[in-house]
């Protein structure tokens, strides 16, 4: 960690922006491109043996990861620092670094492959500034990128000899990809079959079953095109310039839409289930190695067309270019950062709408990074710190099988609590058990807390506590408001007939603690917002996700609308999503002018709070109060 604080030290935006562009050289577009070009472009052999060092070092690199467990460097000390920008992909556990492993397969194997030491020099300064990026960013340790370095250089030597040998003799060639489709098949037996301990994370888990399964797919597709393409279509690489650049262009831009479209179509048909990844990539590498090529004939031949063909050709392309440049004027529009100054707010009628320069502070889930999340551990840590003081309790309901709407952000309990321990099953939803069953539940037994320990997680039958077990929106409010006039934040999360019952208990339980004017009622169900409005329309509800998409185009060309024209009183939304920059001064500006505040979630970086509340936030939900208080509460 000390090498990760001198890095920190030295941190500046020009630096960070040169290391946040040079680490997507480890990036799976990236190897994708490059195997793909040298596949067909270049070397088929080079293509072969880029491709399997890469498959093999990610096998590799997932089962030490899941093996391993090691937490990212700011899990480990609270007190680091990374690069914002560079948290989005820095998920899953941290040891082997992925990336890194990426970048020795990329640069790696072409360096070994071909002899020429200009481009051996470029490839291992590229290789290196790709480790030194992962450091520097703050996601990864020395020790993190100096294994996966070392054991993806072993593959890179190792594997060599056998496809040089594989170029004369097919037997190596096909053994090596055979040995490697094992490997893979035995990982995702390993991974199905084993019985993980209960601190394993769901979601890094999750990544690496995600990988298994691709990685199966492609060494399946590897060894079958592979035998499909010497012995049927032996296609030749060698083009023009403008002939390679057109049929990689073309091909690449086919796989990733054939990437998206396969996902989209094979899910539903496996019922949700990872082997959809292996069934897509599998596709996907047939699809490279044995289905476009055939065009290639094509391709060497100059494109011969007829002149009508040419023509329409021309005016598509014409076409396109004109959709393309419109289209990155609006991807600019939507997602660039504005510089313009909030508006007064102080003369604001909505509530909800703070004064300039001051943000409410909600708890997320109650506070769900300090305690076990929607539990009345969780309530009472908030109501009764010392530290801090929350002005909105966020929360979110479901109703049980007997029709109690309790606290539970999830369709199921399995993330949060021991539902699979104690019903001997997985997938545990709130509406299939009744408030007796679930009341025996520990909903703290997943918690981690700040130094990777889980505190509550072997608290059995009378052990557990009052105060981790499953709490009902009517303990939640007897508890809150005998303590203060709290505002709420409560998000339905049935859907259907269940959430139409929800909205009516939900509606209730706030009239009879006195309570409805002080309360945001948020849900992602188109049809319980319609339900709310035409039943309840006194009651202060967020945005639905597609009045969000509708004011985001009314903001960003700053349209005038009628009074009653937006029907909520608050945007409930995250900064970014589907790439539209949501944290705006045009759009919080735009909200307020239309008497709407603007609430943000969920936002645990100090440095981000404390942006958001420069443009004008009116609160802000974050799963640590106590640093959000930390910021928005400076004098």
């Amino acid at each position: 960690m000390e090498f990760l604080y001198w890095l920190e030290s030295i941190r500046n935006p020009f630096l960070d922006a040169f290391f946040s562009l040079i680490t997507h050289l480890g990036s799976e577009i990236l190897f994708i491109a490059v195997g793909i070009i040298l596949f067909w472009c270049i070397s088929k052999p080079a293509g072969y043996y880029t491709m399997s060092v890469g498959f093999f070092g990610t096998v590799l690199n997932q089962f030490l990861k899941l093996l391993c467990r090691v937490p990212r460097p700011w899990v480990k000390d609270p007190d680091f620092t990374i690069v914002e920008a560079a948290r989005e992909e820095a998920t899953g556990y941290s040891f082997p670094s992925g990336h890194t492993q990426n970048a020795v397969s990329v640069f790696g194997s072409p360096a070994r492959f071909f002899k020429h030491w200009g481009l051996r020099i470029l490839c291992i300064v590229l290789i290196v500034l790709t480790g030194l990026s992962r450091m520097y960013l703050g996601v990864h340790t020395p020790a993190d990128v100096g294994v996966s370095l070392l054991l993806t250089a072993v593959l890179v030597f190792v594997l060599y000899p056998l496809f040089r040998k594989g170029e004369q003799d097919a037997r190596f060639l096909y053994g090596t990809l055979g040995g490697l489709f094992v490997l893979s098949l035995a990982f995702v037996l390993f991974l199905e079959c084993k019985t993980w301990p209960a601190d394993i994370d769901a979601a890094n888990l999750e990544s690496g079953t995600k990988s298994a399964y691709m990685m199966l797919g492609c060494t399946a597709g590897l060894l079958v095109a592979c035998g499909i393409e010497r012995r049927y279509i032996r296609f030749e690489v060698e083009a023009k310039w403008w002939q390679q650049i057109l049929k990689v262009v073309l091909g690449l831009a086919l796989i990733l839409g054939l990437k998206s479209g396969l996902k989209a179509v094979l899910v539903p048909l496996c019922g949700g289930h990872m082997i959809y990844n292996a069934l897509r990539y599998f596709l996907l590498v047939l699809f490279a190695i044995c289905v476009w090529p055939l065009t290639f004939p094509w391709f060497r031949k100059g494109c011969p067309m007829k002149r009508w063909v040419k023509k329409t050709l021309k005016i598509a392309l014409i076409v396109i270019l004109v959709l393309t440049l419109l289209a990155g004027f609006l991807f600019w529009e939507v997602t660039r950062d504005t510089t313009r100054k909030p508006i007064d707010t102080n003369d604001a009628s909505n509530p909800l709408i703070t004064d300039l320069g001051t943000t409410m502070l909600s708890g997320h889930r109650a506070g769900g990074g300090i305690a076990p999340e929607n539990t009345m551990m969780a309530l009472k840590n908030c109501v009764e710190s010392t530290e801090y003081e929350l002005d909105i309790f966020e929360f979110d309901i479901h109703l049980t099988a007997d029709g109690v709407p309790v606290l539970l952000h999830d369709g199921t309990l399995d993330r949060t609590s021991d539902a699979v321990e104690y019903f001997g099953e997985e997938d545990v939803k709130v509406g299939s058990k009744t408030l007796a069953e679930l009341k025996n539940l520990n909903m703290g037994a997943k918690f981690t807390a700040d130094d990777g320990t889980q505190p509550f997680a072997g608290l059995r039958g009378a052990d557990i506590p009052e105060d981790l077990r499953i709490v009902t929106l009517e303990e939640a409010l007897t508890y809150l408001e005998s303590c203060d006039a709290y505002h709420y934040i409560i998000e339905i999360k049935n859907g259907g007939e269940k959430g139409l019952e929800a909205a009516d208990k939900l509606y209730a339980t706030l009239e009879q603690f006195g309570c409805t004017q002080r309360t945001v009622v948020g849900t992602f169900n188109n049809e319980v917002t319609d339900y709310l409005d035409t039943t309840y329309p006194d009651l202060p509800r967020s945005a639905g996700v597609n009045e969000v998409v509708e004011f985001f185009a009314c903001s960003v060309f700053n349209l005038p609308v009628a009074d009653d024209h937006f029907r909520f009183v608050a945007l409930q939304i995250p900064t970014e999503r589907y790439t539209l920059n949501l944290s705006t001064t045009r759009l919080v500006n735009y909200a307020h002018k239309n008497d709407i505040a603007v609430q943000y979630w969920t936002i645990n970086d100090a440095d981000e709070m404390a942006r958001l509340q420069e443009i004008g936030a009116d609160a802000i939900m974050t799963d640590v109060p106590d640093l959000g208080a930390q910021v928005l509460r400076q004098p």
